[in-house]
């Protein structure tokens, strides 16, 4: 577990001036996700009013000054979560206890995205669903490189986000099926918004 309190501040911050296409984009990816749920990377939870009504969920966050703040919101907008302080990349969770998984902005700083991608297909159910909505690296090199050039940046001040992440790859590589993959963009940033599935038996 880590505690990064300044960065926790500015995600919400952030978080409470989000535009509209973000808000859009966050509401495509969860929108109609059902069942046992985990949301990896809640952040302040952002995602909660895109969830429907009947899911059972269960999210991590392995920031803990970020999951203080996501409990306080909870007890604000008098929601009761199943909040839990837990890395990705080594879950508790049994094999095959979740219909979906749902990740938002979040594998740009997973430190190992690998491992965190294989955590996921594990706790899967088999035909369970992984919902994604991430920054990715840019498909033009000009801008590819540009994204490298300025990492360094974006993982410091960033919470160890590293924008030039090719998540999709990485998603595929982990044993997924991809069914949906969107490119869109938020800004300059590319995005990619979509679903993969982890094979039944």
């Amino acid at each position: 577990m880590a505690r990064d309190g300044w960065f926790a501040a500015i995600w919400d911050w952030q978080a409470h001036h989000e535009g509209k296409a973000l808000r859009r984009l966050r509401r495509g990816a969860i929108g109609d996700v059902h069942g046992r749920v985990l949301e990896v990377g809640v952040g302040v939870g952002s995602n909660w009013p895109y969830f429907a009504g009947d899911v059972e969920y269960v999210g991590i966050e392995p920031n803990e000054a970020m999951l203080e703040r996501a409990l306080n919101h909870a007890r604000e907008e008098g929601r009761s979560m199943d909040l839990r302080p837990l890395d990705v990349q080594a879950m508790p969770f049994p094999d095959a206890s979740f219909d979906a998984v749902v990740a938002t902005l979040t594998f740009c700083s997973v430190v190992d995205a690998s491992a965190g991608l294989r955590e996921i297909r594990r706790v899967l159910k088999p035909g369970g669903e992984f919902r994604f909505l991430e920054h990715v690296r840019a498909r033009r090199t000009v801008w590819a490189r540009l994204q490298s050039l300025v990492k360094p940046l974006t993982r410091r001040l960033g919470g160890g986000c590293e924008w030039d992440r090719d998540t999709v790859r990485a998603i595929r590589d982990a044993g997924f099926e991809m069914s949906i993959v969107r490119h869109d963009r938020l800004a300059f940033i590319p995005i990619v918004i979509g679903s993969a599935m982890k094979p039944g038996p």
